[in-house]
């Protein structure tokens, strides 16, 4: 029989407020920690008149929010004071192993007890050796505080989750360079604040790590498998608000659960329904299972502890002990405590790394009986002992180290049974299972790989209050940027049920600021010379109507009905001067999104969830329509687009993205290709530059152009500039966040420390020089060299576009100039060569020169260094390119254009149909037959007879806009 809750005994411990607990290795002693700086109680849990023992310790000032123990029954615990203290296994004060300037959240023990990893109110998890605690590894990659972490049983994969709802998977075995994060999963859980009692808890199957639990945002809790990091299943339908807290079973059998409704929940996580379910006087804030006994401890909001004993059933032969294994029968009667998992990159491995969940459900199957085994009993070890336990043989274990699905679930391995069965008894034998098995893992596996990069609008940021313990839901006052490049900036205030949008442009004497009540919450903004356009996505909204009453009806209630209305999603354009151009709304169709938008001079697009790109004039006209799915940004500019989309799978970390640049008035699409970006990195930012030249700009700091975009199948990405590098050679700690691209600089936002993004009031707009990656960089040759190919790649764009929109004339002065400049640098480095006696290699450089003054004060270097016959070859040059002109030149925009077909021809008929319009034979008279015509009257026939049968291609067009 198990205990009614109503019967537990409950112990005042301390005052009011969150307490935590956690149960040392023997489950003798529990270590409970409380807030108002009450410190810590270890509390002995084997008394039999429940007078509980305790003892006092008070190392902290302030709450603690979080305890964790190890194996060999030391323990640590977290607070609000930024202190994380390590305590002996004789509940001793041992020493401080952290000092943080920000409140501690949640800690957790590597199995083996020598590290520990730390979430506190920033985005960084800190991993730190116990014995030295100058040894720390930090995990990087949550954008918000981190709420909590925890390790798996074999202390190779961390968990943790942020107050934004975002968790994230991190391989941290030995076999690993460096820690990483093999899964994101973005806003699975719910969105909290740092201080709020919701712990946003992640743990661990404990029995084998075969999967994890975290609060779902639907008043539910997720688990997800570890081995391809899929959702398993749900536990949902008893809590009606958020799960505060969780904690598994030591068998991993049942999940008990604690909610900010006061119910606490124990749920059997085989047949996925309840155990119990509780009412509670006050909302469970800590939840721990005893390793051994069944029995749960329990502590609330109100300082209260409850030792609940035989929480489930004993008479119900279905619900086995909590702390107990079933064994699992072997037919080669090894000991599951001896049986050795194999390594995920083993591809013929048939032990998978969940299979233990429930480990007697395939003797179930087979019809045989598993016997109970104690946790404590099967580990065959003392906990007491490190020498043991450090010395385990881990040879032969598997980790599933880049979340790909090499290890089977417990639904493969029973798939891959089924089928070794039938091939067994078709004669195809053991080969062709594991065969098919391995094809079955490989295709689950480029299924589960595809986890599309998050969309993003160049120049937006997220909300922000400069205080600390902010939440990231906006509240009241905050703000944020929707737009901002080298136009102007576009910043929104929430305000309750509305938002004030401020419009501010950099050159105030063309364009006015403007602001005004958005009513619709916008979530999407851009800004060009021409106006701006925001958008949001569909919504429901309730409306409360008093129902219609009978006349004779007497009752007086209040009720009122609520009644929905779908709005759908909204595409908003509002011109920057209020001239001839007004304002004009758009709306999408039902279950249609908006997903990013842009403007340029003459157009409005927007992208959607539906796959759709949208097209439309700025006077609001819909101009095109085309399928593009999976579209990450968009950026515009003059009359071009460039769209970046998600082409397929990502591994590694490396994401898989295309482009798109698009003449948005001719609709006629200049180039398409791959997006360029550093090994493990995440395009941040997408532009153009003020020369109409697109660019991006990755996580890893470096800024790339595109050169010669106009130029059919001759684009590439050039990398222009290297934000680390610049900032480690002016030995600078900052870093550079885009605002657009000069012909020659980055406008960029300077941050320090670890801000990822500018905050209010706007700070200023700095420029830092561009410089190629290019090799020493410390040397005159090096810098030289590095401005000779800047300038080269920058004016072979500029004279691409001046050709390209007919303004050549009056651009001429503009690039003579930048030949000069090369020259400049070409003749510097003419000298150095002749000095240095590199004769050959200042012949390479005549050649670039693109004048005969240039060529001729390259000949008198010669002659100054004595280089006779180089200066006749100078001369030979100089002839060849200048005076006879028998040299080749750089082929122009249009010699490229020429060598492409106008028009791609076939050699078979295609109009010769049924159906077709062209006459087949001029005068012959139209066989009369039942086929029904296309034309309604003679005369239209005679016209189209009329009509020349070929038609003249239209050639390549470029943009007419300057």
């Amino acid at each position: 029989m198990a205990i009614i809750f109503e019967d537990v005994k409950v112990i005042y411990g301390f005052s009011d407020g969150k307490t935590v607990v956690a149960y040392k290795p023997d489950g003798k002693e529990a270590v409970v920690g409380g807030a108002d700086g009450a410190g810590l109680h270890v509390y002995e849990t084997e008394s039999t008149n429940e007078e509980y023992q305790h003892v006092e310790i008070s190392e902290h000032v302030e709450d603690v929010t979080c305890v964790a123990t190890n194996l060999r029954g030391a323990f640590a615990s977290g607070g609000t004071d930024g202190i994380v203290n390590l305590y002996t296994k004789g509940n001793k004060f041992d020493r401080i192993l952290v000092r943080s300037t920000t409140p501690v959240r949640d800690i957790s023990f590597h199995p083996d007890g020598s590290k520990l990893a730390i979430a506190a109110d920033d985005p960084v998890i800190r991993i730190v050796l116990c014995a030295d605690n100058s040894k720390i590894v930090n995990l990087e990659g949550h954008k918000e505080p981190v709420k909590s972490v925890d390790y798996d049983c074999f202390g190779n994969y961390i968990v943790s989750s942020d107050i934004r709802g975002n968790i994230r998977v991190w391989n941290v075995s030995p076999q690993e360079p460096a820690p990483r994060c093999v899964k994101t999963l973005p806003e699975y859980s719910y969105q909290t604040d740092v201080d709020s009692i919701l712990q946003a808890k992640v743990a661990w199957n404990p029995a084998d790590g075969g999967s994890f639990a975290f609060p779902g945002t639907n008043n539910n809790i997720r688990v997800f498998k570890t081995d391809i990091w899929t959702p398993d299943y749900a536990l949902e339908g008893q809590h009606t608000s958020n799960v505060i807290t969780l904690a598994w079973s030591p068998n991993g059998y049942y999940i008990a659960s604690s909610a900010e409704d006061s119910t606490l929940v124990i749920w059997d996580t085989k047949t996925k329904g309840q155990v119990r379910i509780e009412i509670t006087s006050t909302a469970i804030t800590g939840i721990a299972w005893h390793p051994t006994d069944n029995e749960i401890f329990l502590t609330d909001m109100d300082g209260n502890l409850r030792i609940w004993k035989e929480p489930i059933p004993t008479d119900n032969s279905n619900l086995p002990h909590p702390a107990k294994m079933r064994k699992k029968p072997t037919s080669a009667g090894i000991p599951a405590s001896q049986q050795v998992f194999k390594t995920e990159k083993d591809a013929s491995s048939s032990m998978p790394l969940s299979s233990s969940l429930f480990a007697d459900e395939e003797a179930e199957d087979d019809g045989e009986e598993g016997d109970d085994v104690d946790m404590m009993e099967e580990l065959g070890e003392d906990v007491d002992d490190e020498e043991e336990l450090g010395d385990n043989d881990m040879g032969d274990f598997v980790i599933d180290d880049d979340g790909a699905g090499y290890v089977e679930t417990p639904e493969q391995a029973s798939e891959r049974k089924k089928q070794s069965r039938l091939d067994m008894s078709s004669g195809a034998g053991r080969g062709s299972a594991m065969a098919n098995a391995a094809l079955v893992q490989r295709q689950r596996k480029l299924e589960a790989a595809f986890d599309p990069p998050t969309t993003f609008q160049p120049g937006e940021t997220p909300y922000h209050k400069p205080e600390p313990n902010s939440t990231f839901a906006p509240k009241q006052g905050e703000r944020r940027y929707m737009a901002y490049n080298l136009v102007g900036a576009i910043s929104t205030i929430y305000e309750d049920g509305h938002s004030i949008i401020n419009v501010e442009f950099h050159d105030q004497s063309e364009y006015r600021n403007f602001h005004f009540t958005d009513v619709l919450n916008f979530t999407m903004g851009a800004i060009s010379s021409a106006g701006t356009v925001y958008a949001v996505e569909g919504k429901e909204t309730v409306k409360k109507t008093k129902p219609e009453r009978d006349v004779l009806d007497s009752d007086d209630s209040d009720d009122e009905e609520e009644e929905t209305t779908q709005i759908n999603s909204t595409l908003y354009f509002r011109p920057n001067n209020s001239g001839s151009e007004k304002d004009w709304t758009h709306h999408m169709l039902p279950g249609e999104d908006v997903v990013s938008i842009a403007i340029n001079r003459v157009s409005v697009i927007a992208t959607t969830s539906l796959g759709y790109v949208r097209i439309f004039s700025i006077s609001g006209v819909q101009r095109y329509i085309f399928s593009l799915e999976n579209v990450v940004s968009i950026t515009a500019m003059t009359d071009l687009a460039l769209i970046v989309y998600s082409n397929g799978p990502a591994f590694g970390n490396q994401q898989n993205l295309d482009f798109l640049l698009l003449n948005t008035e001719t609709n006629e699409v200049l180039q398409k290709d791959k997006i360029q970006l550093t090994t493990d990195s995440e395009l941040n930012w997408i532009g153009f530059s003020e020369t109409n030249q697109a660019a991006t700009f990755d996580s890893a700091g470096i800024l790339r152009v595109l050169y010669h975009q106009r130029r059919p199948f001759q684009s590439r990405w050039i990398p222009v500039f290297d934000s680390k590098a610049y900032a480690t050679a002016n030995e600078r700690t900052e870093t550079y966040w885009p605002v657009g691209v000069l012909r020659d600089r980055l406008m960029c936002v300077v941050l320090r420390g670890a801000n990822t993004y500018p905050f209010f009031p706007r700070p200023p707009v700095k420029d830092v020089p561009l410089q190629l990656p290019l090799l020493e960089q410390s040397t005159e040759v090096g810098q030289l060299e590095e401005s000779i190919v800047r300038i080269q790649a920058c004016n072979a764009h500029e004279k691409d576009e001046a050709e390209a929109t007919n303004t050549e004339e009056d651009y001429a002065d503009t690039f003579r100039e930048a030949d000069s400049d090369m020259d400049v640098a070409l003749l510097k480095l003419i000298n150095i060569a002749c000095k240095t006696e590199k004769v050959s290699k200042a012949l390479d450089m005549t050649y670039i020169l693109h004048s005969p003054d240039s060529i001729d004060k390259a000949i008198k270097i010669a002659v100054h260094y004595r280089y006779t016959s180089l200066a006749e070859k100078m001369t030979s040059i100089k002839q060849a390119k200048f005076i006879n002109e028998t040299m080749t030149t750089p082929s122009t925009l249009a010699d490229s254009l020429a060598a492409l077909p106008s028009i791609y021809a076939s050699t078979q008929p295609t109009l010769e149909g049924d159906l077709s319009f062209v006459k087949r034979e001029k005068g012959k008279e139209r066989e009369s037959s039942n086929k029904r015509s296309i034309y309604d009257s003679e005369d239209e026939d005679i016209a189209m007879m009329d009509t020349p049968s070929s038609k003249k291609s239209r050639p390549f067009q470029f943009s007419t806009q300057r």
